[in-house]
Order: structure tokens, then sequence, then C-alpha cells
């Protein structure tokens, strides 16, 4: 454990909010930094310790996200389901039909390459590969690589993104980070080392749990409040600050998510009751749930 700078600012000054207890016992103090709020746990675990929780059972029994079985075909389908969601909700699909027609760095029949760091078992690499992309993931736990692998028959590096280049400095037409920043322990370093990866006008696609409303009413109980895997917590004001200073571009973002989770045996009053949550956070804007769409600028190459 050892008690670091702020990953945004940089600063030393941290007010605690409270403490909260791994699955393995071990407590946590979560801070908040007393120049740009960001959320944080602090002092932090070293990487190989936090590795200890990533077991299989982490992404196989997932009650977070409502399901417990990560590799079943009914998962894939509900987790490419909210892919395709927010991908139409952060105006994807128009940035990639404006990018094949426009961007200098495509010419026809070009195959567009993406990158999804933190890719778990691939679910959206195969996805984008679905879509006649030249897709890459990088992952650093066992069991979803070896899945990744050998089921879907993907290219997945297992390695650490701050340490991995493979010569790909500005080659990757789009990048996505689903539910990974949170899990970073250099957030801002990986941020500014994807804007070199991009190509110029290439986006990146990212989704982190949102320190809003919901999180600070709920305080420790809060959902997404998972130590020590779970490291920093952005408000969507704070997230979109960091984007804008390394250099990211044309934002488009949203907040979902009310905390209601999927029930297989739910009744019609906790269905009705969610559905209605879910759309009333969206629509105010105020879910723990954020996705976030930048770009890198068009003239920019490193």
């Amino acid at each position: 454990m050892e008690m670091i700078s702020c990953n945004t600012c940089g600063s030393l000054k941290f007010r605690s909010l409270f403490s909260k207890e791994s699955p393995l016992g071990e407590s946590f103090q979560i801070v908040k930094c007393s120049d740009c709020s960001l959320v944080q746990v602090n002092p932090q675990p070293n990487l190989e310790e936090v590795i200890r929780y990533y077991s299989d059972s982490y992404f196989t029994q997932r009650t977070d996200r409502g399901y417990d079985n990560y590799y079943s075909d009914k998962v894939k389908s509900e987790i490419s389901r909210v892919f395709q969601l927010n991908l139409q909700d952060l105006k994807f699909f128009e940035w990639e039909n404006d990018y094949k027609n426009h961007s200098p760095y495509v010419t026809d029949g070009k195959v567009l390459r993406s990158l999804d760091i933190g890719c778990a078992a691939g679910y959206f690499v195969d996805y984008m590969r679905g879509r006649g992309y030249s897709s890459y993931g990088i992952e650093v736990a066992d069991g979803p690589v070896k899945f990744a692998r050998e089921t879907l028959g993907l290219e997945v590096y297992q390695e650490d993104f701050l340490g991995w280049d493979k010569g790909f400095q500005n080659q990757f037409d789009t990048i996505t980070l689903w539910a990974t920043i949170e899990h970073l322990h250099k957030p801002k370093e990986t941020l500014e080392k994807i804007f070199k990866h991009l190509k110029p006008g290439g986006c990146l696609v990212l989704s982190t749990c949102r320190y809003g409303v919901l999180a600070k009413i709920l305080g420790p109980s809060w959902r997404y409040l998972n130590v020590p895997e779970h490291l920093y917590y952005y408000s969507l004001s704070g997230l979109l600050k960091v984007l804008k200073t390394i250099g990211f571009t044309s934002p488009v973002s949203l907040s979902y998510g009310s905390g209601f989770t999927s029930r297989a045996n739910a009744g019609i009053f906790y269905k009705l009751s969610k559905k209605f949550a879910d759309w009333f956070v969206k629509k105010t804007n105020q879910g723990d749930m954020l996705a976030i769409l930048v770009k890198k600028p068009k003239g920019n190459v490193f």
C-alpha cells in the first residue's frame, strides 16, 4: 500500500470519505482530492496485489452486473446489445461514416483498425471484427484471455497497455475502454498513450462508473464501489476535463444506469420500476455509469 499523488492534478491533499472492506477482508480508504475532486482509493495497492482479485470467479460471478456466468452466450448477447446502444447514443456510427468518407488516412477498401483495452473475454473485439475491422484486444487476466483466444479466435495481447507498443503509434482508427479506466493505476497516462496511438481524426470511446448523485447518496453501499479492483471514480465533468487537457476534442457524452440490476425471476413491479428508473436517470443525466466519445484532432500527428 502506497500513498500516491492525485492522478489527475498531482495534489497530495485529500479528504477522507470512508473506508470499504474488500471481498478478501482487506480495508481500503476512499478519499477525495481537495484540489480537483477526483475520488480514489488511496493509499493504493500495487498491480500485483490487485491482480489477486481477478480470479476467474471475478468474471464468472459478476453480481454487480446482474449475471452469474460471464462466458455464456446469453451474457455475450446482452453485452453486445449494450455496446450497440452506447455506440448509437454516442453517435459513433455517424463518426464512422464521416471518417471513412473524409479522412485522408483512409483509402477505398482499406480495413479500419480497432483496439479494445481491458477487453476481458473479447466480446467487443469480436463485435468490431464482425463489423469488418482489423480488431485487437489487450487484457491482463488469464481466464478471459484464454477464452478470447481459444474460444473466439481473437487477437488478444496479455499485457499491461502502458508497457505495450508493437509499433502501433498513430495506427488505430478507434480505441475503446469499456468499464476499464476505473481499474487502472495510471489512467491519465493511459489516455495520453491512447492519444498517441490514434490516427488523426480517430476516436476514443470509453465508459466507466460515474461518481455522481447516486454514488454520493449510497456511499459505501454504492454498487460500483468495488475495492481494490476499482481505484478511481470520475465525475462526468472531471473526466471530460482530463480528456480536453490531453488534447481530445468534440466530446459526446451520456450517463445511464439507475442501480437496478437485471433479475431473471423479478416480478412485474420490479421490472416496471427498473424500466422507469433507467429512463429517468438517462433523461436527467444522473445515471451511475457514463460513456464518452472524443476525437483526436485531424492535424495532430505524433
